[in-house]
C-alpha cells in the first residue's frame, strides 16, 4: 500500500525507478539509519571540538561522600558534555528525511524528542555556568509535566482523528464494537480481508487478548504524561557510564522498531492478536534514525569516552523512547525492552525510600544500580557490556511476549 508521501511523489510525475523503493517501509528504515548513523560521524567531530573552546565539559568529583563514584568522575574531568545536541540534531533530521511529513505521529515523535531535551538542556546549562547539581528538581519535572501533557494531548487528538477516519462504512464489520476495523486486498484475483482492533486510547496488557484491552478514554493524557516523565528519568539516570545509555537505547530502539513495524501492518497485528496501530511504520522509521544515532554516539562514546551526551541527550532519548511506546499501544513492554531504565530508576526509588525510611539505612553501595556494581569492584567496561547483555534479553523476552496471549 503506498503511504501518502509516495502517492505525492506520484502525482509530481517523479516516482519512477529506484524511488519505487520508497514505497517499501523496509527500504526507509534501513535508509533512516544509514542517514543517522552518517550524520553523527560527521557531525560529531566538530562539535566535541566546539565544546572543548566553550569549556562545556564534566567538572569532575562532586564531593558528596561517594567516594569511588567520584575517583572515576575526577578522572573524566574535561571530557566534553552535552552531546546530547548533536545526537537530538541528527535524529531530527534524519526524521524530517525520511518519515512521512503527512503523518502526524511523526511530529508528535519530533516534539517529544525537542522537548525533552530542552529540559535536559536547561539542566546542563546549569550544571555548567553555575557550578549546581543542575535545575531544581521541582522546576524540571514541572516542564517535564508540561511537554508531557502537550505530547499526551497530541496522542489523544491523533489517535481519535484515526478512529474517525477508518471506523467508517465498510471499514467498521457490522455487529462489531465501535473501534474494530476491516481492510480489503486484492491478491491474484482473491480478496483478503483482515479484522483487527484499532489502537484508539485502550490499554493493552502482555498475554491477555486484545478484547480485554482497556478504554482510557481522555484518561489516556495522564498516562502519556506518567510514560513519558517516567522513561526520561530513567534513562537520565542510566546515563552515568561511558556508552551505559546509549548503547542500550540502541537495542530498545531496535526492538521498538519491530514492534512499531509490526503493529502497523493488519496482516501482522490480525496474526499477533495485537491493536493495529494506524501510521506506525513511521515510528518503526523513526526507531531506526535514534538506533543509528545511538550507534554512531558510540563511536565517541565508548571507552574512554570523548564526549557525554549530558541530560540534553539522555532526557530527549528518554521522553522520545516512552512515546514511542505509547504510540505502539505496547507499554508494558518498557519493562522488558527498557529493562536496565527500569531497575536503574527504581535502584534510585528504593535508596531514597530506605534511607528516608530506615533511618539513614541504604540497600545499595551506591545508586544508580551500575554504582553499586562498581562499589563491588567490577571495571566500568564490564559493567556496561553485562548490562548491555542483560537488555538484549530483555528486547528478545518482550519481542517473543506479543505471540503469547
Amino acid at each position: 500500500m503506498m503511504s501518502r508521501l509516495n502517492n505525492l511523489l506520484a502525482d509530481w510525475g517523479v516516482y519512477w525507478g529506484p524511488l519505487r523503493l520508497l514505497d517499501y517501509v523496509t527500504t526507509r528504515v534501513v535508509l533512516a539509519a544509514l542517514t543517522a548513523f552518517i550524520l553523527m560521524l560527521v557531525a560529531m567531530p566538530p562539535l566535541i571540538r566546539w565544546l572543548k573552546r566553550k569549556k562545556f565539559g564534566e567538572s569532575g568529583a562532586k564531593g558528596d561522600g561517594a567516594v569511588v563514584v567520584d575517583a572515576m568522575r575526577e578522572g573524566k574531568k574535561g571530557t566534553p558534555t552535552m552531546g546530547g545536541l548533536g545526537l537530538v540534531a541528527c535524529i531530527a533530521l534524519t526524521g524530517l528525511l525520511w518519515c512521512d511529513p503527512l503523518e502526524l505521529r511523526t511530529w508528535l515523535l519530533q516534539f517529544g524528542l525537542l522537548s525533552f531535551a530542552l529540559v535536559g538542556f536547561l539542566d546542563d546549562r546549569t550544571k555548567i555556568f553555575k557550578g549546581a547539581k543542575g535545575t531544581p528538581s521541582s522546576v524540571k519535572l514541572g516542564i517535564q509535566l508540561l511537554a508531557a501533557a502537550v505530547c499526551g494531548i497530541g496522542l489523544y487528538i491523533i489517535n481519535q482523528h484515526n478512529a474517525d477516519l477508518l471506523l467508517t462504512g465498510a471499514d467498521h464489520p457490522a455487529g462489531f464494537p465501535l473501534d474494530w476495523y476491516k481492510k480489503h486486498y486484492e491478491l491474484q484475483g482473491h480478496d483478503i480481508s483482515y479484522t483487527v482492533r484499532l489502537g484508539v486510547h485502550q490499554l493493552s496488557f502482555p498475554f491477555v487478548p486484545v478484547e480485554w484491552a482497556v478504554n482510557l478514554g481522555v484518561g489516556s493524557v495522564l498516562w502519556v504524561v506518567f510514560v513519558s516523565v517516567s522513561c526520561a528519568n530513567g534513562v537520565n539516570f542510566t546515563d552515568g557510564m561511558d556508552g551505559l545509555a546509549s548503547g542500550t537505547m540502541l537495542i530498545a530502539a531496535l526492538a521498538f522498531m519491530g514492534i512499531a513495524y509490526l503493529t502497523s501492518r493488519v496482516d501482522s497485528a490480525d496474526y499477533l492478536k495485537v491493536l493495529y496501530i494506524s501510521g506506525g511504520q513511521d515510528v518503526a522509521i523513526y526507531c531506526a534514525a535514534i538506533a543509528g544515532a545511538c550507534l554512531g554516539f558510540l563511536w565517541f562514546n565508548s571507552a574512554p569516552a570523548e564526549v557525554f551526551m549530558g541530560d540534553t541527550g539522555s532526557q530527549a532519548l528518554g521522553g522520545v523512547f516512552g512515546l514511542i511506546a505509547l504510540n505502539t499501544k505496547q507499554e508494558f513492554l518498557i519493562l522488558l525492552v527498557g529493562l536496565v531504565f527500569v531497575v536503574e530508576a527504581a535502584s534510585v526509588a528504593i535508596q531514597v525510600a530506605s534511607y528516608r525510611l530506615r533511618g539513614g539505612k541504604r540497600v545499595f553501595l551506591c545508586a544508580p544500580i551500575h554504582h553499586h556494581f562498581q562499589y563491588k569492584g567490577w571495571p566500568e567496561s564490564k559493567i556496561v557490556l553485562r548490562f548491555w547483555i542483560v537488555a538484549a534479553l530483555g528486547a528478545l523476552a518482550a519481542l517473543a511476549t506479543l505471540k503469547v496471549r
